[in-house]
């Protein structure tokens, strides 16, 4: 027995023996594949962000809204100059323009992220003919952390735009107007000159004093500045980002007809701005998407204006898709949208409680409110349960339900309604 024993435990010690060993160099090597990775990315991204701090004029562009129409506007500024420009945006849709001016999707996996900037400038000097001279990237981050990295230590610009300064990202930038200035303020950090269009007298103060404490010059413009013949061969652009981008054009050293004649062809967001119609079961559904709208003071007038895009009998609804991780805006969103807007809320997403309970404050009743889970709807239930909605409050199975999409964040019942309306290569 005593035998057996101790041959048993000698197989026992030479196994575990055996297993450590493997397990040691399992460690090793992934620990090995891992610092390989490392190496090489840090390779990468070191010679990428010296490629991008080498391009002589470099402009970071942030705010609340209007950062990729500012991109578009500026590249095309700079462009008819014959300056070769490359354009970053990341809006609606994260899109690339390179120094020849074709526009390029950027395909994304997984989340955003500030090293796209990297990506994109890489992809330029694989790509493009002639290397750029410029670039206007749109700042790829939120939190007033990596606001400042992007700009010390990644893109270094000598003009940063800050479009404005609106009620979005409170979960990161903070609660006040005056907080999320601050935030953003973040991209004037070593610029010669900072441009914002924010008009709020209060907000533009705290914009301009940070623009000082960074040493760098203040230019505070206008839309309502900028000559009416100049936003008249510009039908399509919005008047501050035109004096922004006017404002760029002017510190490169671009004479104003030479920037205004580049306007006039810049590109422009690929997301429709006309509702869409199509046959579901005897329905007539319109679509029209303002997702890319995510701030309050952007909202109610675009809401009217979408639902007066749509037929006067039809029943509309606002889809708000909202986000887990953003419960500041879905709160602000429910309160947001009242009865007067539209004739129903379809709530997609979390947090469900938070957002019926500040719907009802708003003036919503149960009756008139529809939930759809994240997952678990094919096409034909969700467009069941939404005329199910509809038909209850109208009384009768309607002829036509026009639906506006809020909150363009890429959920699945969001995607499943954009791909049915626009199809699947709109965003």
């Amino acid at each position: 027995m005593r035998g057996t024993l101790v041959r048993v435990g000698g197989i026992w010690d030479r196994a575990s023996g055996d297993l450590l060993t493997q397990q040691s160099i399992s460690a090793g090597l992934a620990a090995a594949a891992f610092a390989m990775v490392a190496i090489v990315w840090g390779i990468w991204s070191r010679r990428n962000t010296a490629r991008l701090q080498r391009i002589p004029l470099r402009v970071l562009v942030t705010g609340s809204r209007g950062k990729s129409s500012t991109v578009r506007l500026i590249h095309a500024a700079l462009s008819e100059a014959g300056i070769p420009t490359l354009g970053k945006m990341t809006g609606t849709a994260s899109r690339e323009l390179d120094t020849a001016g074709t526009e390029h999707p950027t395909n994304r996996i997984g989340q955003v992220s500030i090293l796209e900037m990297l990506e994109t400038v890489n992809r330029s000097f694989r790509r493009d003919a002639v290397a750029p001279e410029a670039v206007v990237l749109e700042c790829m981050a939120v939190t007033p952390d990596l606001i400042r990295m992007c700009t010390d230590d990644i893109v270094r610009p000598q003009a940063s735009v800050v479009t404005n300064a609106l009620w979005d990202h409170l979960e990161e930038q903070g609660t006040t107007l005056e907080q999320i200035a601050v935030s953003l303020s973040g991209v004037m950090r070593g610029a010669d000159i900072a441009v914002t269009a924010e008009h709020r007298v209060a907000t533009r103060a705290v914009l301009a004093y940070e623009a000082q404490v960074n040493g760098c010059a203040f230019d505070a413009v206008s839309g309502a500045e900028v000559d009416p013949g100049i936003l008249a061969r510009l039908p399509g652009a919005h008047p501050d980002n035109v004096a922004m981008a006017l404002a760029v054009a002017a510190y490169a050293g671009v004479d104003r007809e030479t920037a205004v004649r580049g306007m006039e062809v810049a590109t422009v967001e690929p997301l429709p701005i006309l509702p869409v119609t199509t046959m579901i079961d005897g329905i007539e559904w319109w679509y029209r998407d303002i997702g890319s709208i995510n701030d309050t003071d952007s909202l109610t007038p675009a809401l009217r204006a979408a639902r007066a895009q749509m037929p006067a009998d039809a029943v509309t609804l606002a889809i708000l898709t909202t986000r887990w991780d953003r419960p500041l805006r879905a709160i602000q969103f429910a309160a947001s949208i009242t009865p007067a807007d539209v004739d129903g809320i379809v709530i997609v997403g979390e947090p469900d409680a938070v957002v019926r309970h500040y719907a009802h404050q708003a003036g919503w009743t149960n009756d008139r409110i529809v939930r759809v889970g994240t997952w678990g709807y094919g096409e034909r239930p969700l467009y069941r349960r939404m005329a199910e909605l509809a038909e209850h409050m109208r009384g009768e199975r309607p002829e036509s339900i026009a639906l506006i999409g809020l909150e363009n964040n890429h959920q699945y019942v969001a995607d499943l309604i954009r791909d049915k309306m626009f199809g699947k290569a709109v965003l």
